[in-house]
């Protein structure tokens, strides 16, 4: 895979101004205003350039270049504002520059207010679709990340209830009937609080782990960190909570280093394992392996349990919640915690997929891009 191009800007380049109060389609940045400039110093200097190596005279190909000029204006600047003075000084610059004669102004010319209405016509309504349809991708993939959202939040709200049940309902029997329990009971009383009191640290750091994902824009503060540290995080945090289950780390032999939130990746990576030691059933082992691709780091977390069965493949990153036969803890992370891995993964620009091993156990593979 190819590394994509990519420019820094400066922040106070990237600095927005609505020219109009509550107006979303004039605005001005000085990032738009030096993109849009180069983009029309490049069309002219391509025109210059090609009129001087035809001898025919011949610049019929002139209009079209603005034209190109103004649709890669709408695109890359926000709003109206650039593509349609790009429009207004590309027509300008076809009759100042390109039509003879040369370097004057000659609105005087037979025909010619009629063709410059049509040119100008064309271009500001090219630049306004192109700058709509832009506008209505964008508000579709908000629409589309804010209903990831909103699914994730509720489910997690709704499940947030069932402990906080539990933990009420063992409490009240501890309070009422303290003098009537035996020690045994009481026991089993205080292991359930415990355990609902855990389930609900996970919720809860899952929650976390959202919110820190900037809504508006889909992404992460990204810094490149050493994966193998990222791995070892994770993998101490969760064998505080599963010791009876070995975990085997594999490494490439020179460090790697990904633009990530360390503390996202590391709870997408104690997801996959938890979700490893509580699903599995018959998990005893997990193992970590990374390596690299081309310009791509890929994370594999791979256990030696039963499997994903082949029904819940498709929609296994959703957040749909599944209810085993026998299993009152069974719907909880197999959906919301593998939808927050994705999430995490999403917003890095990477991907996440998960698989049965052919020897038996689930495979959980994520791609992030190395920069």
């Amino acid at each position: 895979m190819r590394k994509r191009f990519h420019i820094s800007w400066p922040e106070e380049w990237k600095k927005k101004t609505a020219l109009i109060r509550q107006g979303n389609n004039l605005i001005y940045s000085p990032k738009d205003f030096v993109v849009s400039f180069c983009l029309y110093l490049a069309t002219v200097i391509a025109c210059l350039l090609l009129r001087s190596l035809d001898k025919t005279g011949d610049t019929s190909y002139v209009a079209m270049l603005f034209l190109t000029d103004v649709f890669l204006t709408a695109v890359l600047t926000e709003g109206y504002l650039f593509s349609f003075f790009c429009a207004v000084l590309g027509v300008l610059s076809v009759d100042y520059i390109f039509t003879e004669p040369y370097w004057q102004i000659s609105f005087t010319l037979a025909g010619f207010p009629l063709t410059f209405l049509v040119m100008m016509t064309i271009s500001v309504l090219a630049g306004a679709l192109a700058s709509r349809a832009k506008q209505v991708e964008v508000t579709q993939r908000q629409i589309q990340r804010e209903k990831v959202r909103g699914n994730l939040l509720r489910g997690m709200s709704h499940d947030i209830r069932t402990p906080l049940t539990g933990i009420v309902g063992a409490t009240d029997v501890l309070l009422s009937q303290e003098e009537s329990l035996t020690p045994q009971q009481r026991r089993e009383l205080l292991h359930s609080v415990n355990e609902e009191a855990r389930w609900l640290m996970r919720v809860t750091e899952n929650l976390l782990s959202i919110t820190r994902i900037d809504g508006e824009n889909a992404a992460v503060r990204k810094t490149p960190e050493l994966m193998e540290e990222v791995m070892e995080g994770a993998v101490s945090k969760f064998r505080r909570h599963y010791r009876n289950i070995s975990v085997q780390v594999h490494l490439p032999e020179e460090a790697l280093l990904v633009p990530m939130d360390p503390l996202l990746m590391q709870q997408v990576l104690f997801n996959l394992m938890e979700n490893a030691a509580r699903h599995g059933e018959t998990v005893t082992r997990i193992e970590l392996t990374l390596t690299r691709q081309e310009e791509q780091s890929v994370l594999e977390v791979a256990d030696n349990g039963v499997g994903i069965a082949p029904d819940r493949l498709e929609t296994l990153f959703d957040g749909t919640l599944h209810q085993d036969e026998g299993r009152e803890d069974a719907r909880r992370d197999m959906g919301i915690g593998l939808s927050v891995c994705r999430t995490i993964v999403a917003a890095h620009g990477g991907t996440i997929t998960a698989e049965n091993r052919k020897n038996g156990g689930a495979l959980f593979r994520i791609t992030l891009p190395v920069e």
